[in-house]
C-alpha cells in the first residue's frame, strides 16, 4: 500500500513492485492477475483498515458533536505528518475519471463520511440543515488534506480555527 500511496499508480512500476514485495513477477501475476487489481486491492485496504475504521465513534449512538470535533482536528494534524498526502484522494485524482472502481470506492468513503458526520448533527440540527452541514464538512476535509499534501500549515491552521468555532456552534 504505502509504495502505490507514495509514488501513484503510473509511478509505481511492476519492477517496483516486486522489488518492494520480495516476490518474482509470476507471483504478483499469480497473486494479483496485474499491477491494476493490486493497485485498487491496496485502496480497498485503505479504506477499511484507515478510513472507515475511524468513523466507529461518530456512528455509535454515543457520537457527539465533540466527538466530531476531536476527529476533525485529529484528522489535520495528521495532515503535518502525511507527506504523501491521502492516498484515497490521491487515487481519485489520478485514476479518478479513468477507473470506475476506484471512483466507487472512493464514494464508498464519502458517503460513510456524510452518513456518520450527519448522525451526529442530526441529533442536535434539523435533518435537511445536518445533511448539507455533513455534505460541507466532507467537503473541507478534502481541503485539509489538499493544504496538508502543499505544505500549507499555516493556511490550515487558520481555516481549521474558523471551522472550529462553526462546529462548536452548531450545537444550538
Amino acid at each position: 500500500m504505502e509504495l502505490f500511496w507514495q509514488k501513484g499508480y503510473e509511478g509505481t512500476s511492476v519492477a517496483d513492485l516486486v522489488n518492494h514485495l520480495g516476490i518474482n513477477r509470476f507471483s504478483l501475476y499469480n497473486s494479483y492477475g496485474d499491477k491494476l487489481t493490486l493497485y485498487r486491492e491496496t485502496l480497498r485496504h485503505y479504506l477499511y483498515t484507515r478510513g472507515l475504521p475511524g468513523l466507529a465513534r461518530l456512528e455509535s449512538d454515543q457520537g457527539t458533536l465533540n466527538d466530531l470535533l476531536e476527529l476533525v482536528e485529529a484528522f489535520a494534524a495528521k495532515q503535518k505528518a502525511q507527506k504523501y498526502g491521502c492516498f484515497m484522494q490521491n487515487a481519485v485524482l489520478e485514476r479518478g475519471v479513468a477507473d470506475e472502481e476506484v471512483t466507487r470506492i472512493a464514494s464508498e468513503l464519502f458517503t460513510a463520511l456524510n452518513h456518520a458526520f450527519a448522525k451526529v448533527l442530526g441529533r442536535t440540527l434539523p435533518s435537511e440543515r445536518a445533511t448539507a452541514l455533513a455534505a460541507y464538512l466532507v467537503m473541507q476535509l478534502q481541503g485539509i488534506r489538499v493544504l496538508g499534501k502543499a505544505g500549507q500549515f499555516e493556511l490550515l491552521e487558520s481555516a481549521l480555527h474558523v471551522l472550529r468555532e462553526q462546529i462548536l456552534s452548531w450545537r444550538t
